[in-house]
């Protein structure tokens, strides 16, 4: 974990780069169920460590309220887990109120931020009943944000294709899940 002591280091841990090769299923997809509960987070927090560890150079995930709250990440120091949230959920927010070339606003697929030290995406990952006591819920439901922090040197394509097929296997936990094809 890294946390707001670590100073401008954001990758304290190297990644091994590894292959994942994407026709494979997850090692869980044949038994992962809609689970309730504190089941259900535990499930969401390995499907995003799962995704920080076999995606090249991807080095941090979290899983966002699009009020900008932190719902579960990849083992994120809470502090730094609480700022890239409301910071990343405003980002998400504020994508999609960009007026288009046609003058209208439409929903964010991806919103990619080039920065010296990071690549950072951002991506809406469906509504959520997982999360019913979260401030800004309704009825019980969350609209989320996946938020994806790599290294500079990051394929932008591979992250942004890994992200959709693993907002796809957000599915079971999403009451309005996001189709990324």
């Amino acid at each position: 974990m890294i946390g707001p002591d670590a100073g401008a280091d954001l990758y304290p841990q190297e990644h091994m780069l590894m292959t994942h090769n994407t026709n494979t299923p997850h090692p869980d997809s044949d038994t992962l169920t809609a689970a309730s509960g504190n089941d259900a987070k535990k499930q969401l927090a390995g499907l995003l460590k799962h995704f920080v560890e076999n995606v090249p150079r991807v080095t941090h995930a979290l899983l966002i309220s699009r009020d900008g709250l932190s719902l579960v990440d990849s083992e994120i120091h809470k502090d730094w887990a609480d700022k890239w949230a409301a910071t990343l959920g405003s980002l998400a927010s504020l994508s999609e109120n960009i007026p288009g070339p046609g003058g209208g606003r439409a929903a964010l697929r991806l919103a990619l931020i080039e920065r010296g030290d990071a690549l950072i995406f951002v991506s809406i990952a469906g509504t959520s009943a997982v999360f019913p006591n979260q401030p800004g819920n309704t009825a019980g439901m969350v609209d989320t944000v996946l938020a994806v922090i790599a290294k500079p040197d990051a394929d932008a394509g591979t992250v942004g294709f890994e992200m959709g097929q693993l907002v796809d296997r957000f599915a079971p936990y999403m009451v309005a899940p996001v189709r990324s094809a």
